[in-house]
């Protein structure tokens, strides 16, 4: 079987350092995860700070450290580069990459860019070629928010009619997330009113957080509400069916599915009750599936379940909600 070259551009949390957290499920960067994959080869990887070296050979010895992606791409060519910079940075790498190199696939961090006009730009640019952009929404990896939406798409608990979201850390940060989850579990959202902005540590990098409400394709309604990290982590999200439920909780590590039956208490209504529930979803590597995903992409064996599409979203669903803030909290369309 084929083996492929990749190389990583960024040695930060998502590119390396959070395989040294021991409470994150393995692999959790994207060094780890291309080290581990037999059908890849992590031939190198660069970052500006001179010593990542060290931290970058402590899990991978053998992979070949630069500080110039310029140089990385004269010695080295890959099928797969992660992109796993700073936002503001990932136009330009992405641009040099189509440009300079015959790389197949270009795997990036989400935010894909950094605002609503970088996606336009990089949408035509795009479209002058056929190699492809996959940006890591990494929760559509996880075979547990997979099932989620094949419940949804079959029917199973009936028409989804309403949606509670609490986060925290930011509209572009976790929002990335909870936009292209609703998105593809619900439809586009329309139209956005922001309520109040909250404090969160997602602030220190530029990415407020707004408690908001939303509405999808005209008949799904939504509310968001942002909580401080500081006090505790939060990502769950509520989906309302006509016929049942589905909580996420613990940040996607359990889901818990409840069905419509006789209310216990009152003759003549309905109640739910819990049907059955999954834990321990993040103990599989989202980024090991998506790795995996990326061989079989190359392999010709699948198409990519994550596009440049569904990377831009997300940003035009922040935008809308930092317009309506600022035009005091006003109801906004989505302008896609």
């Amino acid at each position: 079987m084929a083996q492929y070259k990749a190389a990583v551009i960024g040695l930060g949390q998502i590119g390396l350092t959070y395989d040294f957290d021991p409470k994150r499920e393995k692999p959790s960067s994207h060094v780890f995860a291309y080290h581990l994959n037999p059908r890849i080869e992590l031939v190198a990887a660069v970052d500006v700070r001179a010593d990542q070296y060290q931290a970058l050979h402590k899990i991978a010895p053998s992979v070949n450290f630069y500080q110039s992606m310029v140089e990385l791409l004269k010695n080295h060519s890959v099928d797969i580069i992660s992109v796993c910079t700073p936002p503001v940075h990932h136009l330009s790498a992405i641009q040099y990459i189509l440009q300079n190199t015959d790389t197949k696939i270009i795997f990036c961090e989400k935010p894909l860019v950094s605002c609503v006009d970088e996606a336009n730009l990089l949408t035509q640019i795009l479209q002058k070629g056929n190699r492809l952009l996959i940006p890591n929404l990494s929760r559509r990896w996880n075979s547990g928010i997979q099932r989620v939406k094949a419940h949804i798409a079959n029917g199973q608990y009936g028409e989804l009619q309403k949606i509670h979201v609490k986060y925290t850390r930011g509209i572009h940060n976790t929002g990335s997330h909870i936009f292209d989850l609703l998105h593809w579990w619900g439809g586009q959202i329309s139209e956005v009113q922001a309520i109040k902005k909250i404090k969160t540590s997602a602030d220190y990098d530029s990415d407020p957080s707004y408690t908001f409400a939303f509405l999808i394709d005209k008949n799904i309604l939504g509310f968001a509400e942002a909580f401080d990290d500081e006090q505790y982590y939060l990502f769950e999200i509520d989906l309302y069916f006509s016929k049942g439920k589905i909580e996420i909780r613990n940040s996607g590590d359990d889901v818990f599915y409840y069905q419509v039956g006789e209310h216990h208490l009152y003759t003549g209504f309905k109640s739910l009750y819990l049907e059955r529930y999954e834990n321990q979803l993040l103990s599989e590597s989202n980024l090991g599936n998506a790795i995996n995903h990326l061989v079989n992409i190359l392999d010709g064996l699948e198409h990519p379940i994550c596009t440049v599409e569904h990377g831009v979203y997300p940003l035009y669903v922040a935008e809308t909600i930092i317009r309506s803030f600022n035009n005091h909290c006003s109801k906004e369309r989505v302008r896609l």
